[in-house]
């Protein structure tokens, strides 16, 4: 068993299902976060494009 293995089986044994799941918890709190945030940045520029409709159409 190299040293990687022994690692990985110690980090298992010890933390159990929690060490297992982390890697997909983060993953998931990532997604969501750059969700929000692309969600928001489009919103902005949707607001942006309708404040110029406006004003051409006012001309």
């Amino acid at each position: 068993m190299n040293d990687t293995a022994a690692l990985a089986l110690t980090a298992v044994l010890l933390g159990g299902p929690a060490v297992m799941l982390a890697p997909f918890l983060l993953a998931r709190r990532s997604s969501e976060s750059h969700a929000d945030t692309t969600a928001a940045e489009i919103r902005a520029q949707q607001r942006r494009q309708a404040a110029g409709r406006e004003k051409e159409l006012t001309r």
